[in-house]
């Protein structure tokens, strides 16, 4: 009886360079088998050879096979019983390596995913089913990593979205509708513009316009609209996609509800201009009556007239502090690279540094800053020597790891009082407004810096400012 002809059933495939990573092969052969001798000695491959079911069963259960090859043949169970057992406990793949099997057997394993039939004949065999053994590996990572994309994308807590070049949507996730209320089936092949509304920034929509025309990324911020017609402020960042030539073939977009933030943002830029305004009106006020106080007592000598121009001195200090105080706090910084030497030499000059001689350390650099909130800081350092640290003849700038300090030769500080130097109000001077560290360090908050007050080697007061954003 001749034998049945399989070779329409062989796939005609390609064989890929080896991988780096070994795959772990179970092969359910007779002892003695040549084949997988030849297989054992493939680099790439790391095989062992079992001939029962329920070695076949334990092995697969330890979840570290890549790949079941069934060298048919009279002391190895029956094909159909083994691949049986390998689909009752994984998906992994299966290659029938058979001379003469029938051809029900074969449809058999041939009907099922993840198989393939390499005829036992010819000198080629071998390579023919180590050809076979690569290809089904390498699709079932690729299965793999395609099925572990997909749930990523679907379980992703922000709405994902993916458009063809025309714009129109051919992909959205759970979080899509969740975040807009539109199911996949509604919005699928429809223009994402459905989402605006009367709300919807022009300019908005002109700027992600511009972007996609350009083929370029964009991140905004956008009003858009829910199904229901409540509007939400979206986060939104849209990629193109090329095609590997330059062609933008689709837009891949994520979508995020930021209307907390953006309403806690708007809040604060309110309080922020009204903060502004009030320390504006309240400056106004009181320098108006506090001028005409110190111009009644100039040219007066008297011991309590002294006394009540110093109090009327130090309330003027008090306004200045709490004026810059509120400007300093009002927003973020917007920062440019500034050189730390040129800043800390004009705010020497504008500062009332009296006698104090000022040291510039080497490699001072620069820094990501606003220019002009840096040398208010500076400034209120420096008059913090001048205010208390008596005794003090140098300050000296001088770079850090992590930014710059400020380092005076006076008395030092306190270690008890160290921590609170910064809090608005705390002062160790009768004639200090308390304002002057707390400027220092909401300045440093409004750069996203830090700032430590210590003792210096010599025993005088150090400053240290951390520039890179650590507490």
């Amino acid at each position: 009886m001749n034998s049945p002809s399989f070779a329409a059933r062989v796939p005609s495939w390609t064989p890929k360079p080896d991988v780096d990573d070994e795959s772990s092969v179970l092969v359910v052969a007779a002892d003695g088998d040549g084949d997988v001798s030849t297989l054992a000695r493939t680099d790439g491959l790391d095989v062992v050879r079992v001939d029962g079911l329920d070695a076949v069963s334990t092995a697969l259960a330890d979840g570290a096979v890549d790949c079941v090859v069934h060298a048919d043949g009279s002391d190895v169970p029956a094909v159909t019983e083994t691949l049986q057992v390998v689909r009752d406990v994984s998906a992994t793949p299966y290659v029938l390596y058979a001379r003469e099997p029938d051809v029900a057997t074969v449809d058999e394993v041939l009907m099922q995913s993840g198989t393939a039939y390499v005829p036992r004949r010819g000198r080629d065999a071998a390579a023919r089913l180590l050809s076979q053994i690569r290809r089904l590996t390498s699709e079932r990572s690729l299965r793999q990593a395609l099925e572990l994309r997909e749930r990523a994308l679907d379980q992703a807590t922000v709405g994902i979205t993916v458009a063809d070049a025309d714009e129109s949507l051919v992909f959205v996730n759970e979080g899509f509708a969740e975040l807009t209320g539109y199911d996949a089936d509604e919005v699928v092949g429809v223009n994402c513009r459905f989402l605006q509304g009367e709300g919807t920034d022009e300019g908005t929509v002109a700027e992600i316009r511009a972007a996609l025309d350009a083929g370029e990324p964009i991140s905004t911020v956008v009003r858009n609209y829910r199904k229901d017609g409540t509007p939400f402020w979206n986060q939104l960042d849209i990629t193109p996609v090329d095609d590997g030539s330059g062609t933008v073939t689709h837009y891949f977009g994520f979508q995020q509800d930021v209307t907390e933030r953006v309403e806690l943002q708007e809040r604060l830029r309110d309080r922020n201009e009204r903060l502004d305004e009030f320390a504006e009106v309240v400056s106004h006020d009181l320098r108006g009556p506090l001028s005409v106080a110190q111009g009644y007592l100039d040219g007066l000598e008297d011991e309590r007239v002294d006394a009540a121009a110093d109090a009327l001195d130090r309330m003027e200090r008090l306004i200045e502090d709490v004026l810059t105080l509120a400007r300093e706090g009002r927003s973020r910084a917007e920062t440019e690279p500034v050189s730390l030497e040129a800043v800390a030499t004009r705010a020497w000059t504008t500062a009332e540094t009296g006698d104090l001689d000022v040291e510039l350390g080497d490699g001072l650099g620069t820094v990501e800053a606003d220019p002009e909130r840096l040398q208010t800081l500076f400034e209120n350092l420096f008059r913090n020597v001048v205010d208390h640290a008596p005794g003090a003849t140098t300050v000296r700038v001088e770079a850090t790891d992590a930014g710059f300090a400020v380092v005076d030769d006076g008395q030092g500080i306190d270690p008890t009082v160290a921590d609170s130097l910064f809090e608005q109000g705390i002062t160790t001077d009768d004639d200090g407004t308390g304002f002057g560290l707390a400027i220092v360090s909401t300045v440093a908050e409004a750069h996203g810096w830090s700032v430590a007050a210590c003792s210096g080697e010599n025993g005088g007061a150090r400053f240290e400012v951390d520039c890179t954003g650590g507490a």
